[in-house]
């Protein structure tokens, strides 16, 4: 990645695939051009699904994905913060922030923050941490959504729908997720159910 496209990168995420799996890819559907994701694997990528492949070939995001073989423990995270200070040391305007659950890179990260850098860990590219909310809108569509009928794979079709209500910040970023999942038979139906999910965030 040369200079300038490394200046225009103003956020960077180092996903531990080994310690957060495919959850840590939630949130990639909503990256921008100035986001950069780094991919930390040992293992093939077999358990990251489809839709989820489709999102970060449509994401506006910068991908980039690094093998760890180095045959020593930790092997990941030593390269994670071994990157995140190179970069960090190009582009230290820039926010940085480690996917992972791991409680070995809090020390580091303290030390980044006592240098001025903008560093933190999150489970997961969007941020979201409200479990509870989650599981209650899979509650509701569970009850609801009965009696609808759903062409494809049901279950990662369900998926997608607790995301893009859970993660919508605006009505209108739920309804344009949802348009995406859903044929224009169905979304009609599909907004009228989900009308309670949704009726405190902002927009029509």
């Amino acid at each position: 990645m040369g200079d300038s496209k490394k200046n225009k990168i103003k956020r960077y995420f180092f996903v531990d695939m080994e310690n957060v799996h495919r959850d840590g890819l939630k949130g990639v559907e909503d990256l921008t051009s100035k986001d950069c994701v780094r991919i930390y694997y040992s293992n093939p990528l077999e358990n990251v699904p489809m839709y989820i492949h489709k999102q970060i070939v449509s994401s506006k995001a910068r991908f980039e994905y690094i093998q760890v073989d180095m045959p020593i423990k930790n092997a990941a995270d030593c390269m994670i913060l071994f990157d995140l200070q190179a970069i960090a040391g190009e582009n230290e305007h820039a926010e940085f922030f480690i996917i992972s659950k791991d409680s070995d890179f809090d020390r580091p990260i303290v030390d980044f923050c006592e240098k001025k850098f903008k560093v933190k860990k999150l489970p997961e590219i969007s941020g979201k941490e409200n479990k509870q909310k989650e599981a209650e809108v899979r509650e509701f569509i569970d009850k609801h959504f009965n009696d609808i009928e759903i062409s494809g794979d049901r279950e990662e079709i369900i998926a997608q729908t607790v995301r893009a209500i859970v993660h919508g910040k605006t009505r209108s970023q739920v309804n344009n997720s949802l348009m995406k999942i859903y044929d224009h038979d169905s979304i009609k139906m599909i907004f009228n159910e989900i009308k309670p999910l949704i009726k405190d965030l902002p927009g029509k």
